[in-house]
């Protein structure tokens, strides 16, 4: 069986459907890239050094591996804005940072910059940056249809989102755990 595949089957489903719930219509290398990066970090982990850091480690960087830093800047601002949007919640950082960062990065690969010649993905990059917050929303959606709830604190923060945003997706997720929800308010009827 061929893991990457299967993970990648798996999420390009997801994401279709979160694309067509945000009634979002990316182009198909726009779809690619999203489906790419949640593989990707699906088997491997977030790198450590704060994205401020990196960012200006990359301003002084030879042009191919400034591309890459910015690149990964995107990606991992991306990744954990939108599918680890709920754990930002009580972050040191808020999910605005994480907006920023990742769509300067994404912005400035779409333009060149400095030293970059004909990138291909160009336009890709255009798109995340532009609908960065969108498309944090579709990775926000597949985290909420396909991260299970494993302990008490992950139960009490999916009732929590649904408290704030009423998602049938959260509701329906409450109750397969055996948790009904009331009103919004808390209130059982």
């Amino acid at each position: 069986m061929d893991l990457e595949h299967s993970v990648e089957a798996f999420f390009h489903g997801e994401v279709d459907r979160a694309f067509r719930a945000e009634g979002l219509s990316p182009g198909v290398m726009v779809e690619h890239y999203v489906v790419q990066l949640l593989a990707r970090y699906a088997a491997s982990s977030i790198e450590s050094t704060p994205l401020a850091l990196r960012m200006a480690a990359a301003v002084d960087a030879p042009p191919r591996e400034r591309r890459k830093q910015l690149r990964a800047i995107g990606d991992t601002s991306l990744y954990v804005s939108g599918f680890w949007r709920d754990s930002l919640e009580d972050a040191a950082v808020d999910v605005d940072y994480y907006v920023e960062m990742g769509g300067s990065a994404y912005g400035e690969l779409a333009r060149g910059g400095r030293g970059f010649t004909g990138d291909p993905y160009a336009e890709v990059f255009a798109e995340l940056a532009g609908n960065f917050v969108r498309f944090g929303a579709v990775l926000a959606l597949v985290s909420q249809r396909t991260t299970l709830a494993t302990t008490n604190q992950d139960v009490f923060r999916l009732y929590r989102r649904w408290q704030r945003s009423g998602s049938p997706t959260a509701a329906a997720r409450l109750a397969a755990l055996g948790v009904i929800p009331g009103d919004r308010d808390g209130r059982t009827h």
